[in-house]
């Protein structure tokens, strides 16, 4: 029997907190055999991506040993990692965006020649390494002419020129369309049965079913339990990773709709570049139903989301909310008049990171009556406010004055969800609102939105996830380019049509 590449003992590690600390890994033991594609899984918080920046060396356990083929290791930094065959893909890629593919991959060990770069030679090492895989790429192609399909398989083989033989992905297909999935999971799998072994973290349960050989469940820092291929089933691991019976609702379809409260019309934005981002963009949403935006990353579906929001100033075109011309409006405006906004990014837009949860749960409404007034915030109304705000949205946290950042992702979320939606009156504008997010917390978050549509309001949700684009949608609008290039109904349409679609090809 072969060495296991991976064998984690008795990891434990804690962090401090406020009013208690946080057991992050409590007394693991994590076994990984070569050639294998390990999945982890676990709800926001359970301790998977601590455990993986332990072996990544992003962190030191507080106890626990490691051994790395065989042999006891301590692994403090990254640079020790990638000495001993690991590496890991985050979710926000490590790549110079002016550098060629080519050039990307062999950084920090570029062939030359006199002196200079030995392109030929590179040319040479990326044909190698994509044919081996199955994994083709232009080496002359410059990264900020590439899709985020193309941009994850840069790093895989940069990963690869680096001689990794364990290789961490950290929810790989968070932005990929699914027949680029295919692709990576083709790619995985060729990888594995060449010997490098692969640990994935992901929340798709249908992905863990298509490519995991073993999975291990997290809860609450500690190992629930492990499962083979052959038992594998996703109801058994959603109840795993929740400790409850976890069923998944049916959201069924709009039959009536109302008047439309959103509108906008031929709107057209350019980036700092001068690239149409936004090309001549129309849509409509009517109270009372779910519209879902499918596309790709970066085809210019953040900045629409930001022109709605007034985040930003379109070039040309008109935006109408409730029948009012709102596009020279400001944000403060915008929100008054009752629409919601869940951003993209939670962090650097949805929350103010080093304020209080409570802080974080008023901002928007805190000049309003009953919270504030010209001066000063009423306390006590304050806290009301937050307390029940957490009973209602199940806010895990031991304060309501706990900093926001203490919280995990799947709570932060909570938090920003429960806030938009007092403000969003008329019409909520959701983007990505299940990323990075657990099952129990993305079906929390999906109850309130379906909640919110049936009592009236239009909903635009702008999503990269298929799945979720397809399950709460009552009408599909698909975004390549800047441009709406298609509209198909859930019930009409598949996941690779709309994946076509998304890649620019007209099915």
């Amino acid at each position: 029997m072969n060495t296991p590449a991976v064998r984690m003992s008795g990891i434990t590690k804690t962090f401090p907190g406020m009013y208690r600390s946080v057991v992050a890994n409590d007394n693991i033991d994590l076994t990984i055999e070569q050639g294998e594609i390990h999945v982890i899984i676990g709800e926001n918080g359970a301790g998977k991506s601590t455990l993986m920046n332990i072996l990544y060396g992003l962190l030191e356990p507080d106890h626990g040993q490691i051994e790395v083929f065989g042999k006891p290791v301590r692994i403090p930094t990254p640079q020790q990692a990638i000495g001993l065959g690991i590496n890991m893909i985050h979710q926000h890629f490590m790549l110079i965006p002016s550098f060629t593919i080519g050039e990307n991959i062999v950084l920090g060990n570029e062939p030359h020649k006199n002196l200079l770069l030995d392109r030929r030679t590179i040319r040479g090492i990326v044909r190698e390494l994509s044919d081996g895989i199955g994994m083709s790429v232009d080496p002359d192609r410059l990264i900020q002419d590439t899709a985020v399909g193309v941009q994850q398989r840069v790093e895989i083989l940069k990963s690869l020129y680096r001689k990794t033989r364990i290789l961490i992905l950290d929810e790989p297909t968070a932005v990929l369309t699914p027949q680029e999935i295919d692709e990576l999971f083709n790619s995985l799998r060729s990888l594995a049965a060449q010997g490098t072994t692969i640990i994935l973290i992901t929340h798709k349960l249908p992905e863990v079913m298509a490519i995991a050989h073993r999975v291990t469940v997290l809860r609450d820092g500690a190992v629930i339990g492990h499962l083979d291929y052959d038992d594998l089933e996703e109801h058994r691991m959603a109840e795993m990773m929740t400790g409850r019976p976890f069923i998944w609702k049916e959201f069924a379809r709009a039959r009536e709709t109302g008047d439309p409260v959103l509108e906008a019309r031929d709107l057209f934005y350019e980036d700092e570049r001068r690239v149409a981002v936004v090309n001549g963009v129309s849509i409509s949403v009517h109270a009372g139903e779910i519209v879902g935006i499918a596309g790709v990353a970066h085809n210019g579906q953040e900045e629409l989301g930001e022109i709605l929001t007034g985040q930003r100033r379109t070039i040309s075109g008109s935006i109408h909310l409730n029948g009012i011309e709102i596009s020279q409006f400001s944000v403060r405006r915008v929100r008054e008049m009752g629409l919601g906004h869940i951003p993209d990014d939670r962090y650097g837009e949805g929350c103010a990171h080093e304020a209080s949860l409570s802080r974080n749960l008023i901002m928007g409404l805190h000049y309003k009556p009953p919270l504030g007034g010209r001066l000063f915030l009423k306390q006590l109304q304050v806290n009301n406010w937050a307390d029940s705000l957490i009973e209602e949205y199940a806010i895990k946290t031991n304060h309501r004055d706990m900093p926001i950042r203490s919280l995990s992702g799947g709570n932060v979320q909570k938090a920003i969800v429960a806030r938009e939606m007092k403000i969003a009156s008329n019409c909520l504008i959701a983007e990505q609102p299940s990323r990075g997010i657990d099952i129990g917390a993305a079906e929390f978050v999906y109850d309130r939105i379906y909640e919110l549509r049936n009592n009236g309001a239009g909903i635009l949700l702008i999503s990269n996830d298929l799945n979720e684009v397809l399950r709460l949608s009552d009408r599909i609008l698909v975004i390549y380019n800047g441009r709406i290039v298609g509209e198909r109904l859930p019930d009409q349409t598949t996941p690779e049509n709309l994946g076509l679609l998304m890649a620019g090809i007209q099915s």
